[in-house]
């Protein structure tokens, strides 16, 4: 990362800056204040709803655009982008509970999304491919966290790029953390990537660089790499 030039950094959330049960890390608040303190603007990049997230920017003091929604909606001091439609997605979780009854589990926050439907990781993948397979032009993305259903062609990566747009910044110029595959298109986008320590395997291969740190531990300590290339 020698002389990159870093415009922001964008983070997922769940799995990057928590842990397993949603908590927050102090050490990655920590670590985000000091990137905004530094005058690098924070991105939050999320599968989460829109209200969700604008809320937690609002009250970690990030001044970067919100990427939700899995890069189907983004935001930036007002401007909101809605990249695709909700209709397919809930039309496929129609068929999805025709086939599998009261084993689908919506997200509470399903009525909060504008775009995506998930689901609580209550049956396996492959139960939920199975159906998917008659919906060509869906995709199934497992956050490690929810499955999310979206448009093919929708992603972080697309998100994050709209995000640059409304900021004025190449995402060339961004740096992407993150934990799991539905981050691997932000990763593939961003100008530098990097993956905590308990990413999976194929996150880590798609990475620029792996922190040893999981979870907040791990995006704290891949702020510290951030702003000590900074400073040469």
């Amino acid at each position: 990362m020698t002389g990159f030039n870093v415009k922001a950094v964008a983070t997922d959330i769940d799995g990057t800056l928590t842990d397993r049960s949603y908590k927050l890390s102090l050490k990655a608040v920590e670590a985000l204040r000091l990137l905004e303190s530094d005058g690098i603007p924070v991105i939050l990049v999320s599968g989460n709803a829109y209200p969700l997230v604008k809320v937690l920017q609002i009250y970690l003091g990030c001044s970067g655009a919100v990427v939700c929604e899995g890069g189907a909606v983004v935001e930036y001091r007002g401007t909101i982008r809605i990249l695709s439609s909700k209709d397919r997605a809930l039309d496929a979780l129609r068929r999805l509970k025709e086939v599998y009854g009261c084993r689908i589990v919506e997200s509470w926050c399903n009525d909060y999304r504008l775009v995506d439907v998930a689901l609580d990781r209550t049956i396996s993948r492959e139960e939920v491919d199975r159906v998917l397979k008659d919906y060509t032009d869906l995709r199934l993305w497992d956050s490690g966290f929810a499955y999310h259903i979206l448009e093919r062609g929708i992603d972080k990566g697309l998100g994050l790029k709209v995000a640059a747009d409304l900021m004025g910044i190449g995402v060339e110029d961004i740096v992407a953390v993150g934990d799991s595959e539905n981050d691997i298109p932000m990763f593939r986008v961003a100008g530098f990537s990097i993956a905590v320590g308990d990413a999976s395997d194929d996150v880590k291969r798609n990475a620029s660089l792996t922190v040893h740190g999981s979870n907040g531990e791990g995006f704290a300590e891949a702020v510290n790499l951030i702003l000590a290339m900074e400073k040469r």
